[in-house]
């Protein structure tokens, strides 16, 4: 275990994990005698079938089931999650498969005992989130230990409202993507009809999600994520995030430039943003190191240094578990590109007294 922080309302913590174990060992962590989250309740399972990795032109061919767990937020319970790692795979010839590139797979319900991770069962395996790119991948007639397997350094961070999930690739770099995960409830600008305003709660990811044309832009290079429901009542709605955040702080007087992370939507327009996380770039980052608090006065923040995700050097796309290839470009922040260089980070908000 790498580290253990726990900060008011928020907790940190660092762990590393192949694809293979990375749910193991996230339940592992959270629950960890002293230092286990506060903030959710979590389960694990090896029973979950739709976790069982399986051909997706011949299902009799399956692989190694890595888990799932579910997160039940403390204070409302209706806030509900589930994880589990997947591998798209191919049946080619007689006893052939083809491993392609793990996922992940994420789910906003309670579905009872049986635990579904139903943003796949609901919607489809466009809602899959991709961990490496497809392109490369090993024949085999057995064995999945000569294929892929990204090494993660992981930062979690949890508080009431949402978890928050950083994975940077430590090996398999050319092919692997930088991994952003937000699941949570998000803050509206405005109130909303109390028939809705409790299923502003969504999943967000650093790859596209929904992404299914090329063509569209919207689909292609802007992020994108689900919410349970939309403001006229449409469940596992499709939604964008963006923010406005390459100048680097502080600037003329002192200011400070920190944006949203603004969730919109084609016809609703921009509803809200994400619950307690912001991004800023750094002009000076040794002022404010990995870690330090910047109070701003009004507003106290835990400074968490990260970076724009580069795109997979090697290959361009990845296989969803049901078989389609999908190309993108991975995305969370607005811009890799920042005005007078300087360091990325993430802000989470704390609270005064801290």
């Amino acid at each position: 275990m790498a580290e253990n922080i726990l900060l008011g309302a928020l907790r940190r913590y660092e762990f590393y994990s192949y694809c293979t174990n990375f749910i193991q060992t996230l339940y592992d962590t959270v629950t960890q005698d002293l230092y286990g989250d506060i903030h959710w309740e979590w389960t694990f399972s090896s029973n979950n079938t739709y976790a069982t990795p399986r051909a997706w032109n011949n299902s009799n061919y399956t692989s190694a089931n890595n888990g799932t767990i579910t997160a039940k937020n403390t204070k409302d319970p209706s806030m509900f999650f589930t994880i589990c790692t997947n591998l798209a795979q191919t049946n080619a010839w007689s006893d052939r498969v083809y491993y392609k590139n793990y996922v992940l797979r994420a789910g906003l319900r309670n579905n009872g005992d049986t635990v579904i991770p139903d943003l796949y069962t609901q919607v489809g395996h466009l809602s899959e989130i991709p961990l490496h790119t497809g392109d490369s991948y090993i024949a085999s007639s057995n064995t999945t230990s000569s294929h892929t397997n990204v090494y993660f350094k992981w930062t979690l961070f949890t508080s009431e409202q949402y978890i928050f999930l950083y994975g940077e690739p430590q090996n398999n770099t050319g092919v692997a993507y930088p991994v952003r995960l937000y699941l949570g409830r998000l803050k509206p600008f405005e109130e909303e009809d109390p028939l809705i305003s409790n299923d502003f709660v969504g999943v967000f990811s650093h790859f596209p999600m929904g992404l299914n044309d090329s063509a569209d832009e919207l689909k292609y290079r802007a992020g994108g994520g689900y919410i349970r429901n939309s403001r006229n009542g449409t469940p596992n709605a499709l939604y964008n995030l963006a923010t406005s955040s390459q100048v680097p702080s502080p600037g003329v007087g002192g200011r400070f430039f920190i944006s949203p992370f603004y969730v919109w939507h084609d016809t609703e327009g921009a509803r809200g943003e994400f619950y307690g996380i912001r991004t800023a770039v750094l002009k000076d980052a040794s002022q404010y190191p990995d870690g330090s608090i910047l109070d701003l006065g009004d507003e106290r923040y835990y400074v968490f240094h990260t970076n724009s995700q580069a795109h997979p050097s090697t290959f361009q796309g990845w296989f969803t578990t049901g078989g389609k290839y999908i190309e993108g470009q991975p995305y969370f922040f607005d811009s890799a590109l920042l005005l007078g260089g300087g360091q990325r980070v993430l802000l989470f908000e704390i609270e005064k007294e801290v």
